[in-house]
């Protein structure tokens, strides 16, 4: 196990939980790696958490949601007619990808099918919530031209 600190532009393998008081939201238990300090991939309090620590460490981060993902907006609640949305988005948890103008994406999920109504939120599920991410640190090294490469294409491919 390498003895390497996490600083800016190290290559870092890890796994993590998601906690909203008690309840997992979400465990990764394949590893994640990524090249610190590159952005993207966590959230800024995160990286900053990640600093100096080594392989094998455990943190854990409380995350507000005004430091995550944002306060739960309403206005991101959709109510159209069934007729509007094509057959195969007709369904519980769908998820569908709308474009503006602009060429902005947003991916709305339908919560709810009444009678001739569907109702989709465009909220991503972990706005609004206090949480908890554990942390664990399986490697530390400098990161490769490879590693900056393969880094490159899965931000491209998120």
């Amino acid at each position: 196990m390498s003895q390497n600190e996490i600083k800016n532009s190290m290559f870092v393998v890890l796994t993590y939980e998601i906690y909203e008081g008690a309840e997992v939201l979400e465990q990764v238990e394949n590893p994640v790696t990524l090249i610190h300090g590159q952005g993207k991939k966590l959230l800024p309090k995160i990286e900053e958490a990640l600093l100096g620590k080594k392989a094998g460490d455990i943190v854990e981060i409380k995350i507000k949601p005004e430091e995550g993902f944002g306060s739960y907006d309403e206005a991101l609640i959709i109510k159209d007619d069934i007729s509007n949305v094509p057959k195969q988005f007709r369904k519980i948890d769908e998820i569908i990808a709308f474009v503006n103008k602009d060429g902005d994406k947003k991916d709305f999920k339908v919560i709810d099918i009444s009678g001739d109504e569907i109702t989709m939120d465009g909220n991503h599920y972990l706005c609004g919530k206090i949480l908890t991410y554990k942390i664990t640190i399986l490697d530390v090294r400098e990161s490769t031209e490879y590693d900056r490469e393969q880094d490159k294409l899965s931000l491209l491919n998120s």
